[in-house]
């Protein structure tokens, strides 16, 4: 039964070392520069059969928008929507880090 313990731990580590990416440190910043940047993203909408009986995957490109503020200092933050509507140059900006 011992010998379970070790694997199971290591896994466990590994799995919450992978979460501290994820995690947020909410950093107050004076905004100099907004910026929306439109990107192309593709989009699976489902499965279809070819001329020859093969599945292939069906996809559609959409164009989606980032929202990113500058800092004084010239870093880059990306924000969601609801976050670059409220920001305004000069006027400070919580943000995750």
């Amino acid at each position: 039964m011992r010998a379970l313990h070790c694997p199971l731990a290591v896994v466990a580590l590994a799995a919450l070392g992978g979460c501290a990416d994820l995690a947020c440190t909410p950093t107050t910043i004076v905004v100099a520069e907004m910026d929306e940047r439109p990107r192309l993203r593709s989009e699976p909408t489902g499965l279809r059969t070819d001329e020859l009986g093969r599945v292939k995957a069906q996809r559609r490109e959409v164009i989606v928008s980032e929202y990113w503020v500058r800092d004084q200092a010239g870093r880059w933050y990306r924000v969601d929507a609801e976050v670059w509507g409220t920001a305004q140059p000069g006027r400070p900006l919580v943000v995750c880090r």
